[in-house]
Order: C-alpha cells, then sequence, then structure tokens
C-alpha cells in the first residue's frame, strides 16, 4: 500500500468540475511514466499505454475525482454562510463538523458547518459560521456565492496499519487504485491498449466517464469506485465487508454488466487468488452507467472497494482492499486481447 499517495488524494480537495488538485496529483504521479496524456472537455484526465496487439482493444479504467461537498449560495447580513450540498453530504455528517471554503484567489478558509434539520431530521437549510458578524466580514475573508469547498478532516493511518480513516474515500479509492495500477502496468506487456482516467462530476450525475468514454472510443470501460460497507452487520447480509477483497458489482439501477464479461471478471479473480465480494446496489450507480451507453454500447464491469461512512465527514476503509482491487484491475488488464474481446462481446 502507498500510503503517501492515499494521504495526499484523501486530503485534497475537489468537487464536481472543481477537481484540480487530484488532476494535478495524478499528473506527478505518472506524467514521466506515460508521456501520452489527454483530456477531454470536462476535465477528466486520462494516460495512455500502448497495446502490443496490431489491432488492440480499449480498455479504459477510471476513477472519478469529485467528493461531496458544498457551494455557497447565500450571504446573510449577520456574516451567516448559507450552503447547498453538491454530490450528496451524508445528511447526519452536516452538525458541527469542520469544513472549508476554496475562494477564488485559492485560499482556503475553515468554519463550522450546522444544519436545520425538517421533523424527519433531513437537513433543510445548511450553513457556515467563520465568526463573523456581517456579510463585510465574509468578504474581507475573500469568500463570495459560488465558492466551494469539503469538509476538513485530515487523513489518518491507525496504528494498524492496514485501518485508513480520512475524507473522500468516494472516490480517492477509485483514483488510487487507477494511479498503482497504471504504475505497475507500464513495467509489463499487454495485447490491449489501456486508458487510465481520473474521471470529473459523477456525483452530480456519472459524467465524465461517459465522455472519457467517448474521447478515447474506449471498448471496455471499467470504473473503480466505492460502495457503503454497513457499520453493524458483519454476517451473510453484507457483501461489503472491509477486509474481505474489492466487490464486483453485478447489478445497480443504471447498469447490469453484460454476462459473459461479468464471469469474465469473476474467473480472473479466482484464477488469480485475489479476493473478492459478489455485490448487487439496491440503488445508486456509478459511471458504468453513463459510459456503457456510449455510441452503440460498451461492454463494462464496476469493481467496488467498501467504505464505511462514504460521503461523510470521515471514513473508515482497509487499505488490503485498495491492494486487491490493484491486483485485479492488471489482471484484468494482461487478459484481454482482441480475441477475448471478440468473444465478450458475441450474442451468438
Amino acid at each position: 500500500m502507498n500510503v503517501d499517495l492515499i494521504r495526499q488524494l484523501s486530503n485534497a480537495d475537489a468537487v464536481a468540475c472543481r477537481e484540480g488538485e487530484v488532476r494535478a496529483i495524478m499528473r506527478a504521479e505518472l506524467e514521466d511514466t506515460y508521456s501520452h496524456i489527454e483530456y477531454d472537455k470536462l476535465g477528466s484526465i486520462m494516460f495512455k499505454s500502448e497495446g502490443t496487439e496490431e489491432n488492440p482493444v480499449k480498455i479504459l479504467f477510471t476513477g472519478h475525482m469529485d467528493e461531496a461537498g458544498f457551494m455557497v449560495r447565500y450571504i446573510s447580513d449577520i456574516g451567516m454562510v448559507h450552503v447547498i450540498g453538491v454530490g450528496g453530504p451524508r445528511k447526519n455528517s452536516v452538525e458541527s463538523q469542520i469544513v472549508r471554503i476554496k475562494t477564488r484567489s485559492g485560499k482556503k478558509v475553515s468554519g463550522i458547518l450546522f444544519a436545520k434539520c425538517d421533523a424527519d431530521g433531513t437537513p433543510t437549510d445548511m450553513y457556515i459560521d467563520f465568526g463573523c458578524e456581517t456579510a463585510e466580514e465574509v468578504a474581507e475573508l475573500g469568500i463570495q456565492i459560488g465558492d466551494w469547498g469539503t469538509f476538513a478532516a485530515e487523513f489518518e493511518q491507525q496504528p494498524v496499519e492496514d485501518i485508513l480513516i480520512g475524507k473522500a474515500f468516494d472516490d480517492r479509492a477509485g483514483v488510487y487504485v487507477v494511479v498503482e495500477a497504471a504504475r505497475r502496468l507500464a513495467e509489463t506487456g499487454h495485447a490491449a491498449e489501456i486508458w487510465f482516467a481520473g474521471s470529473s462530476s459523477e456525483e452530480v450525475g456519472c459524467r465524465g466517464a461517459q465522455t472519457a468514454a467517448a474521447h478515447v472510443d474506449a471498448d471496455i470501460v471499467i470504473p473503480i469506485d466505492i460502495a457503503n460497507a454497513p457499520e453493524f452487520t458483519r454476517n451473510w447480509e453484507n457483501q461489503r465487508k472491509c477486509g474481505h477483497g474489492p466487490m464486483i458489482v453485478h447489478y445497480d439501477r443504471m447498469h447490469v454488466p453484460n454476462e459473459k464479461m461479468l464471469h469474465f471478471v469473476l474467473d480472473t479473480a479466482e484464477k488469480n487468488n485475489i479476493p473478492f465480494q459478489r455485490d448487487i446496489f439496491k440503488g445508486g450507480g456509478t459511471d458504468a452507467g453513463t459510459a456503457h451507453l456510449v455510441g452503440d454500447g460498451k461492454l463494462a464491469t464496476v469493481i467496488g472497494v467498501p467504505v464505511r461512512y462514504c460521503h461523510g465527514s470521515w471514513s473508515v476503509m482497509r487499505g488490503s482492499d485498495l491492494d486487491a482491487a490493484v491486483d485485479l484491475v492488471c489482471a484484468l488488464a494482461t487478459s484481454i486481447d482482441r480475441a477475448t474481446y471478440e468473444e465478450l462481446k458475441s450474442f451468438d
């Protein structure tokens, strides 16, 4: 596990279409390895690894760069900064939390987030107290309507080294897996042409993987995302247990994987002795939901990292799950050639 990388990614701040900090980390980590770097018009970043075949299959592995956060909506006369959620911050994490707003100048200003809630406990009005008494004092801090921010939790590694806590694991876990797999595969030959991407704006409509898939004309799209792991259920009902390997997603409301492709991913994990869990989403979706509809359709499967309290001010995950996800991405990348792809997409 590369603790320094996941620390950097977790501590970076990036909501939808404001992903510069994460994009810069990805570029710094991989630009000495991959000279071929491209962007789509939403800001997704993509690194190309050439295939050895004459007519290689194009595989896109992607993790989304954005996280759940906030945007300034109003500034009151008494100096309270009212915000809306961007990407669905966890509703039980918006009370008495330290957050930081990034101003247009790039300065970050910390304040305390509170919320007024309805009878069901759903936040109806979130506001940040920076200690100001007037709107003029807020302006002196450099804060304006339209500025954005995130939770201010700082990454920590527990004394049990495999346990990680921090913010934005949705989806810095996926970005981590993409970067580490790209680093490893740079030293390994593969028949397919591989694209490694940090996609934009997943939390506001699963947008960036769709445009990235179109940009590179991918044949196969494999998002690496997370799923919220129940904190108290540790029995057969929980297929998202931390420390039991990544999930291979069989269904969500936006995407049902091609059966042959799904079985190929399962078989690849088993053949390489990579621990995994079989997961089904009751709701929600991932970048696969939009990316697999590009053109006349793309083969797609989702690999998920189990995370507790996703979209919250703090989350928990295991480094061993990250490592297993990297292993699975690398095994898939080196197992697919043109003949395999033709068989997987065939309905005969």
